[in-house]
């Protein structure tokens, strides 16, 4: 469903991510290194129809060496959350370069054609209801006030968006590996809680580059910059999650309780508050490391 409504080519991505990951991410379970050779196929076989310049058709080799490596992993009780995540480098280092390649502006003027298209459907949904010419009118500024900000922004948050949509097949296609896997009568594939969630020191270099380069202000390299920025913060605000979810357990609150307590500071703080929040609790836990913080004695107890 989700393929059919995506712009050609890339609702083939929807199908063909999430198959790619599971198929490498069981050949590298079954026949370690060896497995290796699926994602060279991909990238050959998606080279051989599509050539270099689709930018669509390098997601598919770039996650099933994630996938890959997920099944690489996956012995001796298989990768932490955190390190699992990091396992999403090169989807990521994609994302990072696709501001570099040939017709990157083109595809940016794709996706904003796309919304400029539906912001004429707002406004005509407007002229269909009969909304009052006050509030029609409310409702063009609001658009065109919105598509100018869109406008400016999009270069730089497009891979970062892409990256995501990505990391969501990836997960899809680790359950369609786990479900493979139970009928195939193999081990079932690990599972990592969030409270364990702790990013590798790799992330934080990643984080140090980007805010390097947005502060000697190389413009050539700002889309790249954002791309491993926002990326890397996204990550350290689950970690700031992980790290509140871990405590609270600590001391007894139950799992709903905890659920229902984020969700409710999520509503009443702005998105990007909670957000900032969390991601400066968890890149505070990469120096601090509170989940393993010892509780103090009780200086009352006999």
């Amino acid at each position: 469903m989700f393929a059919a409504h995506t712009p050609a080519p890339w609702g083939r991505l929807w199908l063909m991510v999430p198959a790619g990951v599971a198929v490498s991410l069981l050949a590298g379970w079954r026949f370690g290194a060896w497995g290796v050779m699926l994602p060279l196929a991909l990238f050959g076989a998606g080279m051989a129809m599509e050539g270099p310049y689709s930018q669509w058709v390098w997601w598919i080799p770039a996650t099933s060496l994630t996938g890959l490596w997920m099944g690489l992993g996956e012995e001796g009780g298989g990768p932490p959350s955190g390190q699992r995540a990091w396992m999403l480098l090169p989807a990521l280092l994609l994302a990072a370069g696709l501001p570099w390649t040939l017709h990157y502006p083109e595809l940016v003027s794709g996706v904003e054609g796309q919304m400029r298209a539906a912001d004429v459907e707002i406004v005509q949904a407007g002229r269909t209801l009969n909304y009052p010419a006050a509030r029609l009118a409310a409702l063009e500024g609001a658009v065109a006030s919105q598509a100018k900000i869109r406008q400016r922004i999009l270069p730089h948050i497009l891979p970062s968006l892409l990256f995501v949509w990505n990391a969501l097949l990836v997960t899809a296609g680790r359950s369609i590996a786990s479900r493979v896997a139970t009928v195939l009568r193999w081990p079932s594939l690990s599972r990592a809680p969030l409270r364990a969630w702790r990013l590798p020191d790799g992330v934080l270099v990643l984080l140090l580059a980007s805010l390097a380069i947005l502060a000697f202000r190389w413009t050539a390299w700002t889309p790249t910059a954002w791309t491993l920025l926002l990326n890397a913060g996204l990550g350290y605000c689950v970690q700031g999650i992980a790290v509140v979810e871990s405590v609270l357990l600590a001391r007894g609150v139950p799992s709903p309780i905890i659920v229902l307590t984020m969700l409710f500071v999520l509503a009443v703080a702005m998105p990007i508050v909670f957000m900032l929040t969390t991601a400066v609790v968890g890149l505070s836990d990469v120096w601090l490391d509170y989940r393993r913080l010892e509780p103090a004695p009780d200086r009352h107890s006999p």
